[in-house]
């Protein structure tokens, strides 16, 4: 009797039967990781561990061509911290007549914030300098006329608990916070914000570590008003070396799914996004400290429906099960993509979240490959990065959710067709040796 993985091996591979898959190993493989972010300019103003490479918008640029040479239209639907954009505006660089335009739009407040003063930083450039240290400098004056009663810490229980952050250390942030609200400069108001998020780690015990922060005992917590200047120096250190470049670049606060209006004025040359994986991360709680900090939620019910409002991509809250495909002549064709998932889940506790994870996020990719294919200029590409996810445990029947799979035979059924699967890495967990458990760069062409 074949096993229920067998299953489901078998039927992601009849989906992907028709497409080209390569091995994209040697060259994709070091930029699915935010490999060389950490000493490059504006990108090392905050380390996100779930970001690519910098590199990996010119080298899909470079295998699968360039638009015409007078302009070059790039959207992300989930920017994050903006690096598909950054990459599109250093395109300039290598072409000065080059037209840029680079669009994308995020709906976690506080990398909304992260992406807009990168990408805004990298595009003024050294403009910028005397703006941005001259806010500095007033920031600091008004900090330290800052009074400790004057400062009111969040109500957030992580960063109240003083084992995870000295409650000097809060207000000191939060003071921080409080005075660089006052700068009148809009841009290096936001420059100063990023560099304060950019702050918050260093100046507690706590650190990410996959899905979860992790009490990190060991580490000694830095004082904020240091920490925050080195930050500020790196950011006008770049900008310093910086030429003002001629691009467009704009980040819009919104749902990647159904993009504002603003977002979706014209048509694009190239969709590059990454999504959320399907695989339990709740990227409002891992970055919840910083988006408290900058003060993006005012009580625990604005970060809940933050969480509500993000892709259904982990299990940790229960989200709305409605779901748009349902309601479309598609229906059954996405069924029969999801549903051999599905039954593949063991009847255990975790059940009843993982058929909502699963259900859930094959309506929003759904969803967002069909937004795309509206805005997708006539000869167009939309590439996507995703990583396949391991669930359950070899006690319990483990199960691979390939959303490399899914999302390409979803992408089929909403004016798309797959020119190539390049599987960039393979992934290693204890619980699983399939062969779907990857990481993969996908191209589609509109038809």
């Amino acid at each position: 009797m074949p096993t229920e993985a067998d299953v489901l091996t078998a039927h992601y591979r009849s989906l992907q039967r028709k497409w080209l898959v390569s091995d994209g190993s040697q060259v994709y493989g070091r930029l699915v990781v935010p490999n060389g972010n950490s000493s490059r300019p504006f990108h090392r103003w905050f380390h996100l561990k779930e970001a690519y490479s910098a590199n990996l918008l010119p080298q899909i640029l470079s295998d699968y061509g360039t638009p015409p040479d007078e302009h070059l239209r790039v959207f992300d639907p989930f920017s994050g911290s903006g690096t598909t954009l950054l990459s599109a505006v250093d395109h300039v660089a290598s072409k000065p007549s080059l037209n840029v335009s680079a669009v994308g739009v995020e709906r976690n407040p506080f990398l909304w914030e992260l992406g807009t003063a990168k990408l805004q930083g990298r595009i003024s450039g050294s403009l910028l300098v005397d703006r941005v240290e001259s806010a500095f400098n007033s920031v600091v004056e008004r900090f330290k006329d800052t009074h400790v009663d004057d400062v009111l810490i969040p109500e957030q229980s992580t960063i109240k608990n003083e084992k995870y952050f000295p409650r000097q250390n809060v207000q000191d942030l939060v003071a921080l916070r409080c005075a660089i609200a006052d700068v009148d400069d809009t841009v290096a108001r936001s420059i100063l914000r990023a560099c304060l998020a950019s702050s918050v780690e260093p100046c507690g015990q706590l650190r990410r570590d996959g899905r979860a922060l992790r009490y990190a005992p060991l580490r000694e917590p830095r004082s904020p008003l240091p920490v925050f200047t080195e930050r500020i120096s790196a950011a006008t250190h770049d900008l310093t070396l910086t030429e003002p470049s001629t691009a467009f670049g704009d980040i819009h606060f919104g749902d990647g799914r159904n993009p504002p209006p603003s977002a979706a004025e014209d048509s694009y040359d190239w969709i590059v996004f990454s999504p959320p994986y399907p695989n339990n991360i709740d990227y409002t709680e891992v970055y919840k400290t910083e988006a408290w900090i900058l003060g993006c939620y005012d009580s625990a019910q604005d970060m809940r429906n933050q969480r509500l409002s993000t892709i259904r991509s982990h299990p940790s809250i229960r989200f709305d099960l409605d779901f748009l495909y349902r309601s479309l002549t598609v229906a059954p064709e996405v069924e029969r993509i999801v549903e051999p998932i599905v039954n593949a889940i063991p009847d255990d506790r975790y059940a009843a979240g993982r058929r909502e994870v699963i259900r859930g996020y094959a309506d929003d990719m759904f969803a967002t490959l069909r937004k795309c294919r509206e805005l997708i200029a006539k000869n167009g590409r939309l590439v996507f990065i995703v990583g396949n996810s391991a669930h359950g445990s070899q006690n319990s029947s483990s199960f691979v959710i390939a959303a490399d799979v899914v999302m390409g035979a979803l992408a089929e059924l909403t004016g798309w067709r797959v020119q190539e699967l390049k599987i960039a890495r393979q992934l290693k967990r204890r619980t699983s040796d399939s062969e779907f458990l990857r990481e993969s760069v996908v191209v589609l062409q509109p038809v």
